[in-house]
């Protein structure tokens, strides 16, 4: 939980840098084609920076690992379709896989559709969505160390119940936000803010305990299946919550702007298409993942024997 908090501090960090470089890059440029060029050409270059920094970083310590590793003898290594059969017969990476989709989604058609909500439902100027999406970004970044540091004492399980919910109850209330609300609005964005950074730590701090019980059950360690899998699945939610904000939009009868002419008045039918995608649907989903995070089979107690048995385990093999 901790190295995750870690983590997605820089990768919320990153996502906080965008927009504050969107901002900066959309007033001081006006043509909108150069915009987008300018902008992506930036966010490249930082990005290309961060991984040869991330290679560069760890590549002394991963050709000792190497090294070691070729000295000490391993178990054969299972096909990898009999692999699969594994990983997919641990109960528990089902359950973990269907909380992360669950969260994934909520936050992917909320992201996708909060840009439609500022402009069309609340009356605001494009140019105030990258500062209403800092707000959720900016409280999920604070609050991402709060969180690591209470599930060391009341558990993941606690912790992602108590963050969903108040995204559950922003989500809820943003269907119903008016015109003119923008105060509450900016509430709404914190509260899930905080649910968000639990959609982002929880799910990915319980891989380590399926992969932990997998090593138990099978003697082998097989990270890479399990982290290949869940981001297998958030390419998924982002590709589906895309998909679905986009056609629902496009049902309701969304009208696109045209540049250099004033935004079009939009239909009723795509308002209300735009509050469901912005409330109800994160909801459902959020409610989805917390049936399953309710009966999550690995607790607290039950890693801490899974941990005491692969100790003792080491120890009889190292005798």
């Amino acid at each position: 939980t901790s190295l995750n908090s870690y983590r997605f501090t820089f990768s919320i960090g990153g996502s906080i840098l965008s927009l504050i470089l969107t901002q900066i890059v959309f007033s001081a440029i006006a043509d909108r084609k150069q915009q987008y060029l300018v902008l992506a050409a930036v966010c490249t270059v930082i990005s290309i920076l961060g991984l040869y920094w991330c290679v560069f970083g760890v590549r002394d310590r991963i050709l000792a690992f190497e090294a070691k590793r070729i000295q000490t003898e391993e178990p054969a290594s299972l096909p990898f379709f009999e692999q699969l059969k594994i990983v997919f017969s641990n109960r528990p990476f089902l359950f973990v896989i269907g909380i992360y989709l669950c969260s994934w989604l909520g936050v992917q058609v909320t992201a996708s559709i909060i840009p439609y909500f500022v402009v069309n439902c609340m009356g605001l100027k494009e140019s105030d969505v990258p500062t209403v999406m800092i707000a959720v970004q900016g409280t999920a970044l604070v609050m991402l160390f709060v969180w690591g540091a209470l599930s060391k004492k009341i558990g993941k399980k606690v912790v992602y119940f108590l963050g969903m919910s108040l995204w559950i109850i922003a989500a809820a209330g943003l269907f119903f936000l008016q015109p003119g609300q923008i105060v509450l609005m900016y509430v709404m964005a914190v509260m899930a803010g905080i649910g968000v950074s639990t959609a982002y730590l929880i799910p990915w701090s319980m891989i380590p305990d399926v992969i932990e019980l997998d090593e138990l059950q099978t003697g082998q360690r097989r990270e890479g299946i399990f982290y290949g899998f869940m981001v297998l699945l958030q390419k998924f939610g982002l590709a589906f919550g895309l998909f679905l904000v986009g056609n629902a939009l496009q049902v309701s009868g969304f009208k696109e702007s045209v540049a250099g002419s004033p935004l079009p008045i939009q239909p009723e039918s795509a308002l209300f298409a735009i509050r469901v995608a912005v409330g109800p649907i994160p909801t459902v989903c959020l409610i989805f993942g917390l049936v399953l995070t309710y009966f999550y089979p690995i607790t607290r107690e039950m890693h801490a024997e899974i941990m005491l048995k692969l100790k003792e385990r080491q120890e009889k093999r190292g005798s």
